[in-house]
């Protein structure tokens, strides 16, 4: 798959940081997992807050 990108700094331009393992991690589980959090909230309100009754 990275062999059709060229992983190259264009000349000029500073050497880009190998991205740390926290760095990976929030990236890979942490935001997706805030995300889901947020769904799920706004999903379970209602039924928090009242709105969600049948009758």
């Amino acid at each position: 798959m990275f062999g059709l990108i060229p992983l190259e700094t264009l000349p000029g331009w500073p050497e880009a940081p190998d991205p740390t393992a926290i760095e990976t991690l929030t990236v890979l589980l942490g935001i997706p997992a805030a995300i889901a959090a947020v769904v799920l909230l706004l999903g379970m309100a209602p039924s928090w807050f009242g709105g969600g009754k049948t009758k």
